[in-house]
């Protein structure tokens, strides 16, 4: 069972023009990492008539968080206008985890992987049919893990305290260092607005779920997910289940977890990087750890760019983002950490 007070309640559609980056998200925010258009340190274009563009400026290019802010039909003339805004601006320029964008000739797609997704109110039959995750729920409700939704005003005090402490210790210990832009670690900007599930064990914090609104389909991102180092087997699924159970109670009915990097049909040149690369990211593990709660489905994640632009440059534009211009520093980081773990493990063994 989970102790909750009320979710927060999605702001009220108006018939004006999106005057602000925050109202066309919450109007027109249908990929899932369309929040994360508010991050601190995003940038925001308008084309002055309630059409939004979040991005991050890399100094080579500008790279859009997901679809355009806009009507649907409104989507390719607003993507041609911020690709042209940026080329003013001596920028290359592209649209990232994009989830639904209208064919188009100006652009072409590239795949990212794939992202699971959930109806919370199937969850029931989810867990009928997996044993091995009704187990581990079991597991920690045994060991005294209990679940509750917390309030916005409790992350000021102790609580939010120990999430920030728990936050950090996770980011320390992640192969290579922190990523930036739509994989960044920010648990605390606009915290009214989102969902966090905390599992405590007595007065401790043993893990905490932490998701975010996909406004235009009436369904949350669990972007992150962190466990304490002494938290009992089964404290995340224990997590992800009380999750879901009071998604379920508000008839809300979609969630994902958002995008597995290389996951799913790739052609041939990303299989090839998604096999080089892992030793640097372990594409394959998290693909695991989500089908563990048997997704309903795997959905098709894309980057857009102008047709012209080199896909592997366009690649590189991503990859700068996400590693704070980078990449190739963060890969060799990343697998000398990882090539001296596996040489502890193999010396403790």
């Amino acid at each position: 069972m989970i102790l909750a007070p009320d979710l927060p309640a999605p702001p009220l559609p108006c018939a004006v023009a999106p005057g602000t980056l925050a109202e066309a998200v919450h109007r027109f925010g249908r990929d899932t990492v369309a929040f994360q258009s508010l991050a601190p340190g995003m940038r925001a274009w308008s084309d002055g008539a309630g059409a939004w563009v979040a991005f991050a400026d890399t100094g080579r290019a500008w790279l859009a968080v997901g679809s355009p802010l806009c009507a649907p039909e409104e989507t390719g003339r607003v993507a041609r206008a911020f690709v042209l805004a940026a080329r003013a601006a001596g920028r290359r320029a592209g649209f990232c985890a994009v989830e639904e964008f209208p064919r188009d000739a100006f652009f072409e797609r590239v795949p990212l992987g794939r992202q699971p997704v959930w109806d919370p109110l199937q969850w029931e039959r989810v867990l009928a049919g997996r044993r091995s995750l009704r187990e581990q729920i079991r597991r920690a409700r045994a060991k005294g893990v209990r679940a509750r939704l917390a309030s916005a005003h409790e992350l000021g005090g102790e609580l939010g305290a120990s999430i920030a402490a728990l936050a950090t210790k996770w980011l320390a210990g992640r192969r290579g260092g922190a990523l930036g832009f739509l994989l960044a670690v920010d648990l605390f900007y606009r915290p009214s607005e989102r969902l966090y599930v905390v599992a405590e064990r007595g007065d401790r914090l043993a893990g905490v779920l932490v998701a975010v609104p996909v406004p235009g389909r009436g369904g949350w991102f669990f972007e992150d997910i962190l466990r304490a180092d002494d938290a009992p087997n089964g404290t995340v699924e224990f997590l992800v289940d009380a999750a879901m159970r009071r998604l379920a109670g508000v008839a809300c009915g979609r969630v994902t977890m958002g995008l597995v990097p290389l996951a799913g049909p790739l052609p041939h040149r990303l299989r090839i990087l998604r096999r080089l690369g892992h030793n640097v990211y372990d594409f394959e593990g998290l693909r695991a750890f989500r089908a563990r709660f048997a997704p309903e489905a795997w959905e098709p994640v894309w980057f857009v760019h102008p047709r012209g632009t080199s896909e592997i440059v366009s690649l590189w534009d991503v990859a700068s983002a996400l590693t704070g211009g980078h990449p190739l520093r963060f890969a060799l980081r990343a697998w000398t950490e990882g090539k001296r773990r596996r040489l502890r493990r193999a010396s403790a063994g």
